[in-house]
């Protein structure tokens, strides 16, 4: 009997568990825990390491790898990736299309696993679109001929079978028959036109910094506009407040001047070793002050989930 893996990864509330699940022939193995940090504000629980189901078709065995979503858990990225799904047949991203920027989390989870992807393909299935219908799959197309990658893309519910049966489908052609659904426009490979413009855009609200200030190893928040003005602190140091008011002043000035990519973030760090790290958007600018021993590569995970479900 043939063995076949496909692992599954994505943000947080895409579906991959749920996924996972609908398709498995048994009870999955899940290593849920309750969320304790921001991400108890979109979803009760969250995978901590992985998620594990299979299912059988005929001879065939397929079996299916849930990759935690956030990157404080990256860990298991490398594991299964190098490990237990290195011979993949594909790597399934799933994204959440309510989100602030789904444009900014198909970037990074394809940078983040692009050895795999190389190593097999991708399929990008696109969720919760019932709720927001756009961006559309020509914006997804568009996005993905930017970054270089070729990949099926389809609109997906994480709970019906029929459409998951067609990602399988889609990565094992051979082992799973295309399932007996119409076929709507939704889910061809290629766009049928150029997609309308789309701008993704954060506004930030001024509780945003009660929310930062609850993540492990933040001990200070500073919301002002591109010009400089404070908007709202939870900082009680001027002069940081006036160092951040200036950086947020020069951002865009250096933006129109330089031939460079739009920043997202940068980091700073203070000769006592604290970090500072300013999160760029059009309107506003974010100011996130983290202890020396604080992992700031979690830090910077979580205040862009938050900004994602501003």
């Amino acid at each position: 009997m043939g063995d076949h893996k496909l692992i599954f990864v994505g943000p947080v509330g895409a579906g991959k568990t749920t996924a996972i699940a609908t398709l498995s022939d048994h009870d999955i193995i899940s290593t849920d825990a309750k969320a304790t940090d921001i991400t108890g504000q979109r979803k009760a629980t969250t995978t901590v390491a992985l998620d594990y189901g299979s299912l059988k078709t005929g001879s065939q065995k397929i079996k299916l790898y849930g990759a935690p979503g956030q990157i404080r858990f990256s860990f298991m990225w490398d594991v299964l990736a190098n490990e237990l799904a290195a011979d993949t047949a594909a790597v399934i991203l799933m994204l959440d299309n309510t989100r602030n920027a789904p444009q900014r989390d198909l970037a990074f989870y394809v940078k983040e696993f692009k050895t795999l992807i190389e190593d097999s393909q991708l399929i990008v299935a696109i969720t919760h679109t019932d709720e927001k219908p756009t961006p559309t799959l020509a914006h997804y197309h568009t996005w993905l001929e930017q970054l270089g990658v070729s990949a099926s893309v389809l609109f997906a519910d994480a709970r019906d079978h029929e459409q998951l049966l067609q990602l399988l489908h889609k990565a094992l052609p051979e082992v799973v028959a295309a399932p007996n659904v119409p076929v709507t426009p939704t889910s061809h490979d290629a766009p049928q036109s150029a997609p309308a413009p789309y701008q993704e855009s954060i506004k930030m609200k001024d509780t945003i910094l009660n929310d930062v200030m609850k993540i492990r190893g933040v001990t200070g928040a500073i919301l002002a506009n591109p010009m400089g003005d404070i908007l709202n602190s939870s900082n009680e140091d001027p002069a940081l407040e006036e160092y951040l008011g200036y950086i947020a002043g020069m951002i865009p000035a250096f933006q129109s001047a330089s031939s460079f990519d739009t920043a997202r973030s940068i980091h700073l760090k203070s000769q006592q070793g604290e970090n500072l790290t300013v999160f760029i958007e059009q309107e506003q600018i974010l100011g996130v002050l983290s202890a020396q021993r604080a992992s700031l590569r979690s830090v910077k995970q979580q205040v862009e989930d938050l900004l994602q479900w501003s």
